[in-house]
């Protein structure tokens, strides 16, 4: 109970994502698209084990700095595709968070931004990671725009996924929920932006899928996560 209490407090001061208190300690994170770690830095000493896989070099050095003295951290740098190949990784340097190996991503809402740089990058599977690393309680996937890329690399059900999702390219999200259930999810959440609360109960698919259609008709540019168990 005292840790309990303690890890409750801590999520809510750092102002973390409610999924975080769903999880047992002893639970295995992926953190996909880890980038600087800034998320996993604050959940380092509540999980057995977190592993951040991250493509981008720069951002793999500063994760090996931040993480070096944490044991049950383990950083993989590569990138998820739904097979082991290399690909063109499509980098926005003036913004590095939203660099992506979609082909679209750069179509979307930023493109105007700079994408200037692109690097070749080696993918793996998320099932050679689960087999690398052990069955997960969360994967945490925000690779921008290429989640259903992502996704299609794991052939059974695990962990809790969540995954981000943007209005103008929604039909990937609904990719990625329909290889899902087909895998045995089958109760679904969202999050709207930044927010650190569900928007809503637990639904089945169309549920959910309903209510995400209507906040993108009232906002155009609505974007946020969806948690699928």
């Amino acid at each position: 109970m005292k840790n309990f209490i303690k890890k409750f407090l801590f999520f809510k001061k750092n102002k973390l994502h409610e999924i975080y208190k769903i999880l047992n300690n002893n639970d295995i994170i992926f953190d996909i698209g880890a980038h600087n770690g800034e998320k996993s830095i604050k959940l380092i000493n509540f999980f057995a084990k977190i592993v951040l896989v991250e493509p981008q070099p720069n951002c793999i050095e500063i994760l090996k700095a931040k993480f070096s003295k944490f044991k049950n951290a383990i950083i993989v740098q590569a990138g998820l595709s739904s097979k082991e190949e290399v690909l063109d990784f499509k980098i926005n340097s003036s913004n590095p968070l939203i660099s992506t190996f979609s082909k679209h991503w750069d179509k979307g809402r930023f493109k105007d931004s700079k994408w200037d740089k692109s690097l070749k990058i080696k993918t793996i599977t998320l099932d050679k990671l689960i087999n690398s690393y052990g069955q997960p309680g969360y994967i945490k996937i925000d690779v921008e725009g290429y989640e259903y890329n992502v996704i299609k690399g794991l052939s059974k059900k695990t962990g809790i996924i969540s995954f981000e999702f943007t209005s103008e390219f929604f039909q990937d999200s609904v990719n990625c929920l329909n290889y899902l259930e087909n895998l045995g999810y089958n109760e679904f959440n969202f999050s709207e932006g930044e927010r650190k609360k569900f928007s809503t109960k637990w639904l089945k698919k169309t549920e959910l899928l309903s209510h995400i259609k209507k906040e993108i008709e009232i906002d155009p540019l609505f974007w946020g996560d969806i948690y699928c168990r």
